[in-house]
């Protein structure tokens, strides 16, 4: 063999066997994804700058392959990818294996503790400066080392649990809870959390959502105690369809992140088909003694896949 071809054999294989590794089974898998970008006037104490943010731009797989008529096996990979400057490439998001059939689904991996999931979309600012995790709360928290179970579906009824491992022998292990109920009009549930957050930390949180025609309103309640702390926070939302636009806002206070927090925010989002949208919004953040304190002003478009 000449020279030429012995330094493009280890390419060529390198090509074919990708090929030949998916050829053996069946792809059953989903790609997915979505980018989401603003560009931001940010006013932080005495700095003001325009930015350009990615704002929890992902991609991922998932899927779920037939073992047999009741049992399947389900898994998700899901990074976050930063749009704006390319840095933290393949941050890990929710990734898991596990079971799935008649009995509900229980995963292994890491993924969203139970009372994280329960805030839905009454958050609706969630990755935007607005987020819940900016002001409102603290337990917003995506543990590794978790085993959790979901019941499946019971006429509306739905309930998980979450068991998260410390993995160190001086470190007691945590639990987050949640369970509700929801229809087509009202959406409704408490969670529990022990020792998620920090070691000694106790958090209850509680939401309701009601869908009425074009309007959506939530709000959100929760209690904090950490390290012999005790504090609570609130948010109410509200969200108008007409058209292709949305018209939302929210406001909330809290003592959780920062005495004396508040936040609101303000935006509309417009469709431009059905899975992308151009976004503005404002938000205002403080707490006293400047703890948190910014405004935004922001445009942004977001892509789904």
């Amino acid at each position: 063999m000449n020279k030429p071809m012995m330094k493009l054999l280890p390419f060529a294989i390198a090509a074919v066997l990708p090929v030949a590794a998916q050829a053996e089974g069946p792809i059953d898998g989903t790609i997915y994804g979505k980018v989401n970008v603003t560009v931001e006037n940010q006013d932080e104490g005495d700095d003001s700058v325009t930015a350009l943010e990615s704002n929890a731009s992902r991609l991922g797989f998932k899927g779920k392959t037939k073992l047999n008529d009741s049992l399947f096996a389900i898994y998700q990979l899901e990074y976050e990818v930063a749009a704006d400057d390319g840095s933290d490439v393949f941050k890990q998001r929710n990734i898991y294996v596990g079971l799935a059939g008649n009995f509900g689904a229980v995963i292994a991996g890491k993924h969203d503790t139970p009372t994280k999931l329960l805030q839905n979309k009454i958050d609706l600012f969630n990755d935007l400066q607005g987020d819940i995790k900016n002001v409102i709360t603290a337990s917003d928290q995506r543990p590794s080392n978790t085993v959790m179970y979901a019941t499946p579906e019971l006429g509306g009824f739905f309930a998980k649990a979450a068991y998260i491992m410390s993995e160190d022998a001086d470190v007691d292990s945590a639990f987050s809870g949640a369970a509700g109920w929801e229809n087509d009009v009202i959406y409704a549930g408490l969670a529990y959390d022990d020792g998620v957050r920090a070691e000694d930390s106790t958090v209850l949180r509680g939401v309701l959502q009601a869908t009425l025609g074009d309007f959506q309103l939530g709000a959100l309640y929760e209690t904090d105690e950490t390290n012999d702390i005790d504090s609570d926070g609130w948010m109410l939302s509200g969200q108008y369809k007409v058209g292709s636009w949305a018209l939302k806002a929210q406001f909330g206070q809290s003592d959780i992140k920062a005495e004396g927090g508040e936040t609101y925010s303000v935006g509309a989002d417009y469709k431009l088909g059905k899975n992308t949208k151009v976004f503005g919004f404002y938000t205002d953040n403080a707490a006293d003694n400047d703890a948190i304190e910014g405004n935004y002003l922001a445009v942004g478009m977001e892509h789904k896949f």
